[in-house]
């Protein structure tokens, strides 16, 4: 089960979010693959993939194992991230 996303990181991504996407949805989990132009990541409620094409900000690195939480906005059926932190 992956932890809590820290606080910081929370507060970081509300104001990302805030100032740009007022329908941003907040995923944590852990990643489970690394895909060219997507991420995927496993929730308590299962897998969720995102398409990273739209350059999302990021802090930290995209490595399968590491915890993560991500903002993404629904878009024609896909979630698309806007926003990824990773932590250990």
């Amino acid at each position: 089960m992956a932890q809590a996303a820290p606080a910081e990181h929370v507060a970081q991504i509300s104001r990302v979010a805030d100032s740009a996407w007022s329908a941003t949805v907040g995923f944590s989990g852990r990643i489970s693959a690394v895909k060219t132009g997507s991420l995927v990541v496993t929730t308590a409620n299962g897998d969720v993939t995102f398409d990273l094409t739209q350059g999302p900000y990021r802090s930290g690195s995209l490595q399968t194992g590491l915890n993560a939480y991500v903002a993404a906005h629904a878009q024609n059926g896909t979630w698309v991230a806007t926003a990824i932190f990773t932590y250990p």
